[in-house]
């Protein structure tokens, strides 16, 4: 795994356009299956049919590809997959490391303990707020409760089996409706037993047509003030979060809100070199937020990963990067991860994405 992880950072390093290695991170969407109509989530817009990723398409990609780190989310909620527990227990099996994402409104007593006991090493927790108008706001339906009692049954069953993992992280996209409930959501972690805290910037590509509703009065000022609360909370307590990440590359962050292009100078995205995003259809992406039918590379279902992997186009993505220039719309907003940050990921398990 060591070698796995040095061999990745050699290629993010040096660029190359045909790769010697295949990622050692892919995000696998198990189902376009979930019970809620979330107001930031591109899912109501795009999607044709619900349907799961069965147990042999998840094998089949995963020992082609045997990643050493595994995350399990995409368009819709994973444990409403009858196979994910199979799915996680062999890609433990593997060596690899596994989390996935949940709105935590689906978790009983049986499930809880099914998690703690799976492997699991990392369960983000999609909440958007600490109280339940903040809730409601982001999710259109008051679940704010069962949302709490799911958390507690999960703390609980760590507490009774004597488990350290998963290691729990709230998912938190800041948007008009929740951005004055940031440090609040600090405190509620910090009550609740939560390791972490990930502040997520809110994504308009895609739904620009609801950035009137999504980002309404906020203005950068508030935003920064909201945000210096936040970390005040956290100095309180023992969660992590990104915050002063956030902090520190604020303006680059808010143009995500204004919709305004980056300098595609500023940062350069380094995921086509270790990492790629798998839909339950087989098609192959560079990540989850570039699944438009533009950003395509390939079938896993028709093709082997090493074709695609260092396939046309795959290595005409990584040249336009390496020019500097920005390939696809929804490129041209991101602010892409660092070096700096996948490696505080890696010492830091849960930390970051």
């Amino acid at each position: 795994m060591r070698f796995s992880y040095l061999r990745a950072l050699r290629q993010v390093v040096l660029h190359p356009l045909h790769m010697q290695q295949l990622p050692i991170h892919i995000q696998v969407e198990l189902t376009t299956y979930c019970n809620l109509q979330c107001k930031a989530c591109m899912r109501s817009k795009y999607l044709d049919q619900s349907r799961h990723l069965s147990f042999a398409q998840f094998t089949n990609i995963v020992e082609q590809i045997r990643p050493v780190k595994i995350s399990l989310s995409g368009g819709g909620e994973p444990f409403m997959n009858p196979e994910v527990f199979d799915m996680i227990s062999l890609a433990k099996s593997l060596g690899a490391s596994i989390n996935t994402t949940t709105n935590c409104t689906l978790l009983n007593t049986e499930t809880c303990e099914r998690i703690v006991t799976s492997g699991l090493d990392l369960l983000k927790i999609s909440i958007d707020g600490a109280t339940a108008e903040a809730y409601l706001q982001s999710r259109g339906e008051d679940r704010f409760s069962e949302v709490l009692e799911g958390i507690q049954r999960l703390t609980e069953a760590k507490r009774r089996l004597g488990s350290s993992t998963p290691f729990l992280r709230f998912n938190y996209v800041i948007f008009s409706g929740n951005y004055h409930d940031m440090a609040a959501t600090v405190d509620l972690a910090a009550a609740c037993g939560i390791d972490a805290i990930y502040f997520q910037p809110l994504e308009l590509i895609g739904i620009e047509e609801r950035r009137a509703e999504l980002v309404g009065d906020m203005s950068a000022e508030g935003v920064r003030r909201e945000i210096e609360r936040a970390i005040q909370a956290q100095q309180r307590s023992r969660v992590k979060s990104n915050l002063h990440v956030l902090r520190a590359a604020f303006p680059l962050y808010w143009k995500k809100y204004t919709l305004t292009p980056q300098n595609p100078e500023s940062r350069r995205c380094i995921l086509p070199w270790f990492s790629t995003y798998i839909t339950l259809n087989g098609t192959v992406h560079p990540c989850c937020s570039s699944s438009q039918p533009e950003t395509l590379m390939g079938n896993i279902f028709d093709a082997s990963m090493e074709t695609i992997w260092n396939g046309a186009k795959y290595q005409s993505f990584r040249q336009t990067i390496r020019e500097g220039t920005r390939a696809y719309p929804i490129c041209k907003n991101c602010v892409p991860e660092t070096i700096v940050s996948i490696l505080k990921s890696r010492i830091r398990p849960g930390f970051l994405r």
